[in-house]
């Protein structure tokens, strides 16, 4: 009789060793093959773990993960902060060699507007590049619990800042009627800035740079130690950088250099340094061979589409040369 319970749970213990791996190959196709898993957020993740890492370009939603430059992975999530891209720095490169990398250097890196925002690139997230299966992302097992799948991730609440949570003005209530359609009208064909009005431009520029306008003393804080940590990293293990200042439009500049407070000069004096300090090209978007008129732009800080494929290569001119 002992032998032959000592023999079903040898049977039960095989029948589940070798069902297992089928299971665990199951759930890894489902999120590799479900519409559920088509999310920005998986696709982000997924390309941050397959996608070869050695010239690779990163920064927010200017980036995203949608390579704009032949031979170059784009690692960008919408909103990101220093102490993410910082993440993604040891990620990829505690383990592999960098080779050429642009790194977006905009003043919202120490925008207002990264108070109180969760982060989602965490090493928690991320998939394991040494064992690269999903199953390795805390996100991917959060949401196999039936009541988080269809939940997902707003992507939309991570480029559009809560401005709810800040102080109401007459400002923020007409940028908010405008953003609504700007909303409406951005996923129509041939969409650009100049479909809104000037004035509704206008409150929309403002509010943005209010948001992205670095906090006080940003220089100095965990946040800058968190970005610089990054460039010394990639150039410890013998990256060439290059720092890219995004295009943005005209009235978004002007009224960086008009608003009350505004400490967008001091972040310029900032990144000048940080590029000194390393040996670092610095690249900015007005000595680019193109024009940048409203019509180039979604808002008044990202461009559309068709202008943001073209400018990337030309980045990467500018920064390496024509052999990039």
């Amino acid at each position: 009789m002992l032998s032959f319970i000592s023999s079903s749970s040898l049977v039960r213990l095989a029948v589940l060793i070798l069902t297992l791996p089928a299971c665990v190959l199951g759930i890894e196709a489902y999120c590799h093959l479900s519409t559920r898993y088509a999310a920005t957020t998986f696709y982000f993740l997924k390309n941050a773990a397959f996608a070869d890492p050695t010239n690779a370009v990163f920064g927010d939603s200017h980036v995203m993960a949608t390579s704009r430059i032949p031979g170059f992975s784009f690692y960008g999530w919408a909103g990101e902060q220093p102490e993410e891209l910082n993440t993604l720095v040891h990620y990829f490169y505690d383990a592999t060699k960098p080779g050429k990398i642009i790194l977006q250097a905009d003043p919202q890196w120490f925008g207002q507007y990264h108070v109180n925002r969760e982060k989602f690139v965490t090493a928690r997230n991320l998939i394991s590049r040494r064992f690269p299966s999903v199953l390795s992302s805390a996100y991917y097992w959060e949401t196999l619990r039936p009541n988080l799948v269809a939940s997902g991730y707003d992507v939309a609440n991570q480029i559009i800042s809560a401005a709810s949570a800040q102080e109401a003005s007459a400002l923020r209530t007409r940028a908010a009627i405008a953003e609504k359609k700007w909303v409406e009208m951005f996923a129509k064909p041939d969409f650009n800035w100049t479909w809104l009005t000037p004035e509704e431009r206008a409150d929309l520029t403002e509010v943005r740079a209010l948001e992205q306008n670095p906090r006080p003393d940003f220089a100095s804080s965990a946040a800058a130690a968190e970005f610089e940590d990054a460039i010394s990293r990639l150039v410890s293990r013998g990256a060439t950088v290059c720092l890219f200042r995004t295009p943005v439009t005209q009235e978004y500049l002007k009224m960086t250099r008009t608003m009350p407070d505004s400490r967008f000069a001091e972040f310029d004096a900032y990144i000048a340094e940080i590029a000194h300090r390393y040996n670092l090209r610095h690249v900015d978007f007005s000595t680019l061979p193109r024009s940048f008129g409203d019509n180039a732009f979604a808002n008044s800080d990202h461009l559309i589409d068709r202008e943001s494929s073209t400018v990337w290569p030309l980045a990467a001119n500018a920064c390496f040369g024509s052999s990039s």
